[in-house]
C-alpha cells in the first residue's frame, strides 16, 4: 500500500493507495471485487461519503483517484489494521 498526504480544501487528509490491480497479470473481477469490499467496509466503519466527493469540503474520508483518504489519522490507522 503505498501511504501519502494531500490536501482537500486546504485541509490535509491521508491518503492510500491499496494498489489492488498488477496490470502484468490483470483480472478485472479482482479489482472490482476487492474495491467494492473495501468500500462496503469504509461506509460501515466510517459512515457515507460527503454527497458530491472531493468536491464537498470537509469529509471524514472520500474515495478519488484510486486512493482512500481520510481526515484523521486514526480512520487510516484503522484501516490500515483491516486491509494490510
Amino acid at each position: 500500500m503505498k501511504l501519502s498526504e494531500s490536501t482537500i480544501f486546504g485541509e490535509r487528509y491521508y491518503t492510500v493507495d491499496p494498489e489492488l490491480v498488477d496490470f502484468n497479470d490483470f483480472d478485472p473481477n479482482f479489482f472490482h471485487q476487492s474495491w467494492h469490499d473495501i468500500e462496503i467496509w469504509c461506509i460501515k466503519t466510517f459512515g457515507c461519503t460527503p454527497a458530491n466527493g472531493v468536491w464537498e469540503p470537509h469529509g471524514r474520508w472520500y474515495m478519488n483517484n484510486s486512493k482512500f483518504w481520510f481526515k484523521d489519522k486514526k480512520d487510516l490507522e484503522w484501516f490500515l489494521l483491516k486491509w494490510q
